[in-house]
């Protein structure tokens, strides 16, 4: 089964990297009766223990679900009817690479196709089978940041259900929808870590220099028992970097805790040791959304 997709072009801009995906509403409504098979990394690892953690509470799209090990994928055929939950990994023609969170469609593969999986994550795959995804950083996933997991998670189900109730029919109508979130987030209590903030921002008093509203700076340690607990009024800053050196971009995003909605996007280059982070711009930005 085919898909209608957005546009798939991984130059790494805003336009790529927020929450996409199908904007087939037939699509939708077939894979919401499919069993998701939720794809493990090879061995024991804190994205595996917290994934399973976070579907077990948050997962509502298909009424069942399975854990397979991604070593699965190499040795065993894709299941057309089933949906996959899954890291994937994009590259652009100047071969940057990204990895996304994201729900796949199964497909009937060709005779002699085999599915290539790298660093626990899907690559070369059909684009068309993509129902949505979200970009991540496997690293922080796989270590200390993992229960973003929770956050991410109910954010694919999000763009899924704003697709299926007609507010996303294509890529304009996602972006206005995402920025008209912005105002909501001045309504919650804005939690971010130190380290996602750029050197330019050094405490919570420089930020209320932009910013009025609720802002609390704290530890990652913190902020990762708040993706947990999803308690709602809460709006969690994330961070992701892609690229090294000349290819170094930012990624800095704010999503409901509750939700899993995307409430704010920015991205930009990341050079010379600038911008690696939340700047002033991002919260000037929240405080004149309208």
């Amino acid at each position: 089964m085919r898909l209608l997709t957005l546009p798939s072009v991984l130059a790494l801009t805003l336009s790529a990297v927020a929450q996409y995906g199908t904007v087939s509403v037939p699509a939708i409504t077939a894979a919401k009766g499919s069993t998701t098979l939720v794809v493990l990394d090879a061995g024991d690892s804190p994205y595996n223990r917290e994934i399973m953690n976070a579907v077990r509470a948050n997962w509502k799209f298909t009424k069942s679900f399975d854990f397979i090990s991604v070593n699965d994928l190499a040795t065993g055929p894709i299941a057309p009817e089933k949906t996959y939950l899954i890291k994937i990994r994009k590259s652009d023609t100047e071969k940057h690479d990204a990895y996304f969170l994201a729900l796949v469609q199964g497909w009937k593969q060709k005779k002699g196709e085999t599915m290539k999986v790298e660093n626990n994550a899907m690559v070369d795959f059909p684009p068309a089978q993509e129902l949505a995804s979200i970009l991540v950083d496997p690293t922080v996933l796989g270590g200390t940041g993992s229960a973003l997991l929770n956050i991410y998670v109910k954010n694919i189900q999000d763009y899924l259900k704003q697709v299926e109730t007609g507010k996303i029919k294509d890529k304009a109508t996602a972006d206005r929808l995402y920025s008209g979130r912005n105002r909501f987030v001045k309504e919650m209590d804005l939690w971010i870590a130190k380290e996602q903030l750029d050197k330019s921002l050094p405490s919570a008093a420089k930020i209320k220099e932009t910013y009025t509203k609720p802002v609390q700076v704290m530890d990652m340690a913190q902020l990762m028992a708040a993706a947990a607990k999803g308690d709602a009024g809460i709006a969690i800053a994330d961070v992701v970097m892609t690229g090294d050196y000349k290819t170094k971009w930012c990624f800095r995003r704010v999503f409901n805790a509750n939700t899993g909605e995307l409430m704010y996007m920015r991205d930009e280059a990341a050079l010379f040791d600038k911008k690696l982070g939340f700047i002033s711009e991002d919260f000037r930005i929240l405080e004149q959304s309208r």
